[in-house]
């Protein structure tokens, strides 16, 4: 039977899967959207486009 891994292995292995996954998640973002915010209510000095507002 093959022994286990040492447990500095496994933590050093869990620490690599989790730099890997925030890298490959912040490497996905757009990085020059134009778009606005989501806004909960419109804002001030602008009309009602007559859409549902939370």
């Amino acid at each position: 039977m093959k022994s286990p891994w040492p447990d500095w292995m496994v933590l050093l292995t869990l620490a690599l899967t989790l730099v890997l996954v925030f890298a490959l998640v912040l490497s996905q973002r757009p990085s020059g959207t134009k778009e606005p915010p989501l806004l909960w209510r419109t804002p001030a000095g602008q009309e009602n486009s007559g859409s549902l507002q939370i």
